[in-house]
């Protein structure tokens, strides 16, 4: 099962001049920003390879890492306020955690901090439980004005920044009904719309990973996806990454948003996309 949505239309929604400011952070930000990678297969996967590799290529990121994963249904996340790559090398951590992590979905997160201070409770990703299940959450992009968000349910207290604003108002929206723990072609279109919805109250640039351990759910308004599938040097299930040359000298597809769309929407199960 797979899914592609752009999701609603700029025009339509929020005013020219604040588009065109958007478009002017997306450049400013777009060379200091954090670097998201994601594994999704139809059966328990590690990333020997292919986690190392990102990590050594997002080494810009100076501000943390994290690597979260799913067994028999709960979230398991390990991170650090540490620079992910330090004179020459890997952190131990991480290079043992590539090595050893198994699950269907696997995300990945190297941090150059622009909200929030530098510690562990601010690395990603973040977990929350509801709807039935733990969900996992990264994020990169600059939404300072999501940081004001109060949420009427249970909060990642610790974390100031606006990742964990923009996970909070995401839960919210699929849980403002009761069917969030349905099937998960309900899931995407509640999702699509808290998403339209967080860019209309609260404009930012936002390209975040979120999983329940079965889908994969991947937006972006401002970065592109570079997607791989069935590689043939790395791992075989389907790769995800921020960075924008891929992983590999293979041929990776790009995602983006659609010049006349917010966003790009795209859920995943197993390696289908």
């Amino acid at each position: 099962m797979s899914e592609i949505a752009a999701i609603g239309s700029p025009t339509s929604s929020l005013p020219e001049r604040r588009l065109r400011k958007l478009s002017a952070k997306t450049k400013a930000y777009g060379k200091s920003m954090c670097d998201l990678f994601a594994l999704s297969a139809s059966s328990d996967y590690s990333a020997p390879q292919a986690l190392p590799i990102f990590a050594v290529r997002g080494k810009k990121n100076m501000d943390g890492w994290g690597i979260g994963y799913f067994k028999k249904g709960a979230a398991l996340v390990e991170k650090s306020a540490h620079s992910v790559y330090t004179e020459g090398r890997l952190h131990d951590s991480f290079q043992r955690l590539a090595r050893v992590v198994s699950g269907r979905v696997i995300i990945s997160h190297v941090r150059f901090r622009t909200s929030g201070p530098i510690d562990d409770c601010h690395a990603h990703p973040f977990v929350l439980h509801f709807g039935g299940h733990d969900w996992i959450f990264a994020h990169n992009g600059k939404a300072p004005l999501i940081e004001s968000y109060v949420s009427p349910g249970i909060r990642l207290d610790e974390a100031v920044s606006d990742s964990a604003r923009t996970f909070e108002y995401l839960r919210d929206g699929l849980t403002a009904t009761d069917r969030s723990s349905t099937l998960n072609g309900a899931l995407f279109g509640l999702l699509k719309q808290a998403t339209a919805q967080l860019i209309r109250d609260y404009p930012g640039n936002y390209n975040y990973l979120l999983s329940n351990g079965t889908t994969l759910f991947a937006f972006t308004n401002y970065r592109q996806w570079m997607l791989l599938k069935g590689s043939r040097n790395l791992e075989k299930g389907l790769l995800l990454t921020t960075l924008e040359q891929g992983l590999s000298g293979e041929r990776w597809v790009r995602g983006e948003r659609k010049q006349d769309s917010l966003g790009e929407l795209l859920a995943i199960v197993g390696t289908d996309i």
